[in-house]
């Protein structure tokens, strides 16, 4: 691996991400692509549908690095555009509000790339026990229900300063720390350009946001965690940096009302001191809002603290009990 280019093509990822970012927390509320801060007093209008800047620097970055280490690898191009499609699909639901349902069937629509360069027999890799052989179920289900299912979940943990981009660096980092130490060349790269145009774009979504990722950022990242994931053979791993989204999802299902309950309780409301005072239906951000007060940076930083902790652990796992 030319690791000089690997950190030339993340730096430019952050610097890219960055810029185009600050040009459309502008732009975009000038167009009306917006949303409004709602855990802040009043409620100000902020610029939405940033993870566009992190999909503009994940293609550049993705066809520098292809152009600068020679010809093009299958993986990487597969990888390239299965998680480019979910970010399509995140963009048209930001400007058409599309229904819930049609989601996961587009976002297992754009594995297809990944699924054509991952055919064949395959495995699945467990701690303690090996390898488990899954034979054509791995590329014809597996690899369509990993996308769509983890690009659904970070889409659903979200809606706080920082949230969505941090727990996406966290994550996508533990994966790609993994993908190089197996030697997964394209698995690494994906992996290092994404977390670089999650760091930059963080740098304008930290609180007071001043962009919001919407579900093109959203979507993006957890498409991201399961493309690393079936390309370096890091299933496990990714299961357990996306403990923190599974339990916000379970929670969210074991309600009356699955994907109604913001519609009939409300949003969660800030006080006066800062704040925050949880609805009344089950979330894990208000199981973090019940134990005790917390202001809305404060609470991100313990749900990124949740979710350091499984990363850390995914890595612990895969290194020392294969």
């Amino acid at each position: 691996m030319n690791l000089p280019a690997v950190a030339g093509v993340g730096l430019l990822a952050v610097v890219l991400s960055y810029v185009s970012a600050r040009y459309l927390s502008t732009k975009f509320v000038k167009m009306g692509i917006t949303g409004n801060d709602i855990h802040k007093p009043g409620k100000p209008v902020t610029a939405e549908m940033g993870g566009l800047s992190v999909l503009f620097a994940f293609l550049t970055c993705s066809v520098v690095i292809m152009l600068a280490t020679g010809s093009p690898i299958s993986p990487l191009v597969a990888g390239v555009a299965t998680i480019a499609g979910a970010g399509v699909v995140g963009m048209a639901d930001d400007l058409t509000n599309m229904r819930q349902r049609y989601k996961p069937f587009l976002i297992g629509a754009a594995a297809i790339p990944l699924i054509a360069v991952l055919w064949g027999p395959s495995s699945i890799e467990m701690p303690l026990i090996g390898a488990l052989p899954v034979g054509y179920v791995f590329p014809l289900a597996v690899v369509p229900l990993a996308v769509a299912i983890s690009a659904n979940f970070t889409n659903m943990l979200a809606g706080f300063n920082g949230l969505e981009a941090g727990s996406a660096v966290i994550a996508l980092a533990a994966l790609t720390l993994l993908a190089a130490l197996r030697s997964s060349y394209p698995a690494t790269i994906i992996g290092v350009i994404l977390v670089c145009g999650y760091l930059g774009f963080l740098v304008l979504n930290w609180y007071p946001a001043k962009i919001f990722p919407g579900d093109t950022g959203t979507l993006m990242a957890g498409a991201g965690i399961a493309t690393i994931a079936v390309l370096a053979g890091l299933e496990f791993a990714a299961i357990v940096v996306s403990i923190p989204a599974a339990i916000d999802f379970t929670l969210k299902m074991v309600a009356k009302r699955p994907f109604g309950g913001r519609r009939v309780f409300g949003d969660t409301t800030v006080g006066e001191d800062g704040h925050l005072s949880a609805p009344a239906y089950p979330a894990l951000v208000h199981a973090f809002m019940r134990v005790g007060p917390l202001t809305e940076r404060g609470l991100v930083l313990s749900v990124l603290g949740m979710q350091a902790f499984y990363s850390a652990l995914a890595v612990t796992i895969t290194l020392f009990l294969r």
